[in-house]
């Protein structure tokens, strides 16, 4: 390639980038963004570098202010994690749907949540807000005490929340305040949802910290313990 120094020509042989990528808008930003994932200690250099390469220019033609504006750029991304495989999202979404069932039983609201970490279930929760007279009681904030318990921790650092329904205010915040790195939902909430649906949480740059959102995964399923709920 063209302006790409050979180390990196390497290293993007070996990426799953997106084929156009030097023709998307921002296409050397996500590259980065991708290689980052692979190669933690990959310098900023690379950056300009790509950015070089897709606006065909000389490396050395970039100035301090350019550079500086690149990243800033790359800090404004949305957070980048590993792809998580269909599989893996489907499994994990299933033991939070199990979890709903658990809320059903109560006659609960039937929301249920898990948390991962490194592909182990860490944390399990579901709706139990009537049954402990504490409107606390949410799915997504036990699992996320559960989790802490098992970690010992308050923070949960690597860690995936899989819930059946779109968080609502209180649920997003305390996602956000336990530092958990991707949520992934199954079905939107149209009056409390607070990813999408009535809030963009998540969508806030000037928080101390991001979360990946996923969702919705699979509207009709997800959706349909619930609506089933309030029917009767």
């Amino acid at each position: 390639m063209k302006n790409i120094p050979f180390y990196l020509e390497q290293k993007i042989a070996t990426a799953n980038l997106a084929p156009n990528w030097q023709t998307q808008d921002q296409g050397y930003l996500h590259a980065f963004a991708e290689l980052k994932l692979l190669y933690p200690s990959l310098a900023y250099q690379a950056l300009f570098d790509l950015y070089a390469r897709t606006q065909q220019l000389e490396q050395t033609a970039l100035t301090t202010s350019q550079k500086q504006a690149l990243i800033c750029a790359y800090k404004d991304l949305a957070p980048h994690y590993p792809t998580l495989s269909k599989q893996d999202c489907n499994l994990y979404l299933e033991q939070a749907l199990q979890q709903a069932n658990l809320a059903l039983e109560l006659n609960e609201i039937p929301i249920g949540a898990i948390i991962v970490q490194n592909k182990q279930i860490i944390g399990r929760g579901y709706n139990r807000t009537k049954t402990e007279n504490n409107i606390l009681a949410h799915a997504e904030i036990m699992a996320i005490q559960d989790a802490q318990k098992t970690l010992n921790n308050h923070r949960l650092i690597g860690c995936d929340l899989y819930v059946t329904i779109e968080p609502c205010l209180m649920c997003s915040g305390a996602i956000l305040n336990s530092r958990i790195q991707r949520l992934i939902y199954g079905a939107t909430e149209p009056k409390t949802g607070a990813c999408h649906s009535q809030y963009q949480v998540f969508a806030n740059k000037k928080t101390n910290h991001h979360c990946q959102v996923i969702g919705p995964v699979d509207q009709l399923k997800y959706s349909q313990l619930i609506h089933e709920f309030f029917r009767k």
